[in-house]
């Protein structure tokens, strides 16, 4: 365990430099732009850029970094995120934050593919689980954190810009002093994101749903606690008690995995996340502490996902694929992440508040039925 984590030690930390300034440029524009006065369906179709940036990488990714190697992918991806960032005081407009926020989700996302297959690349099966929980619970803490850097600052000035873009520099320095332990740079060995589901049905079901739950809980968590009558202050608790069960289930559920397996434990965590989202339609009306213990509930089992459904599918390819299905797998994950927002919008405005818990409760029976039907 110790030598496997030391392999990787590097992404482990330059995803929490990356996602702190992911974390805190998301809210900072979106805040910004509505100081701005930008239109609502403005910044709705602002922010959807970004995830058609973010799975335009699958075309391109293996290709770059079988080019450059992961190190170089790495280090200008985050100087390019930088360079967007702090451009987006100086030009505020919707059509250039529209075009910028492309931009950053093409640069972020090659970063990600970069680190994960670098973990794929040197973490083995039986610790593959654990090690990629950790690397989940980093870009948690991180995400946590940005939320409290956000008030550092005035988002009507340059300072925060400043500030995110110094982060991703930053993310580009421990995998330089780690370049010697990267993966070796190698032909490119192409894996169509479309035969992920070929080699790994449950595993690519189960990445496109974790995608949808995680965006709906970050993007429509805020809304649902607002509608639910919480206070800014209760909002905030509600967004940390998921975040931090999340963080909390991670380890346990990944060490797990490596245990008895993935599939029991994708097949455990839909189970008990149908149950949680349950508890959370029936807590909507019942007051602070059911809607906090139901954030919590649902967030223990939503966030663990990703990691536990990428190290199944990594189970089953071949090492010179794993550049290759890293893209797919952001893409896939892109794709979830794109059609929560819509769904849960569409799911709240036709029932209310509950239809943010209902949206979860069905997206994970539909993983529980997949699970029981698929490897």
């Amino acid at each position: 365990m110790r030598a496997a984590f030391l392999s990787v030690w590097a992404v482990i930390l330059s995803v929490a430099f990356v996602q702190t300034a992911n974390g805190l440029q998301t809210d900072l524009i979106g805040i910004r732009a509505d100081l701005a006065l930008f239109p609502a369906w403005t910044i709705g179709l602002m922010m959807s850029t970004y995830f058609i940036g973010y799975a335009a990488v699958p075309l391109t990714g293996r290709y770059v970094i079988g080019r450059i190697g992961h190190v170089r992918t790495i280090a200008v991806c985050a100087t390019a995120a930088a360079a967007v960032i702090v451009t987006h005081p100086l030009l505020v407009t919707p059509a250039m934050w529209t075009g910028l926020r492309f931009i950053s989700g093409f640069a972020l996302s090659l970063v990600y593919v970069a680190f994960e297959s670098w973990i794929n690349d040197r973490v083995p099966n039986a610790l593959r689980g654990r090690i990629f929980s950790i690397y989940i619970v980093s870009q948690m803490a991180a995400l946590t954190l940005a939320q409290f850097l956000l008030t550092f600052g005035d988002p009507k000035a340059i300072g925060l810009f400043v500030l995110s873009g110094v982060l991703f520099v930053l993310a580009a320095v421990p995998v330089a002093v780690a370049r010697h332990g990267a993966p070796a740079t190698v032909p490119p060995v192409p894996l169509n994101f479309l035969k992920l589901f070929h080699v790994s049905p449950l595993g690519a079901i189960a990445t496109v749903l974790a995608g949808l739950t995680w965006a709906v809980v970050f993007t429509f968590g805020p809304v649902y606690a607002q509608h639910a009558g919480l206070t800014l202050a209760g909002i905030g608790l509600f967004m940390a008690f998921a975040m931090a069960a999340g963080g909390i289930l991670q380890f346990p559920l990944g060490w797990l995995s490596d245990v008895v397996g993935r599939r029991p434990v994708i097949v455990l965590m839909f189970v008990a996340g149908l149950g949680a989202s349950l508890f959370g339609v029936w807590a909507v009306h019942r007051g602070v502490n059911a809607n906090l213990a139901a954030a919590a509930l649902t967030g223990g089992f939503v966030f663990p996902m990703y990691a536990i459904s990428v190290a199944h599918v990594n189970d089953s390819i071949a090492p010179e694929t794993r550049v290759a299905a890293a893209a797919g797998l952001v893409l896939l994950f892109g794709v979830g992440s794109f059609f929560g927002p819509l769904l849960c919008g569409w799911a709240m405005t036709a029932i209310g508040s509950a239809g943010y818990f209902a949206l979860l409760s069905v997206t994970m029976a539909a993983g529980a039925v997949a699970a029981a039907r698929y490897r």
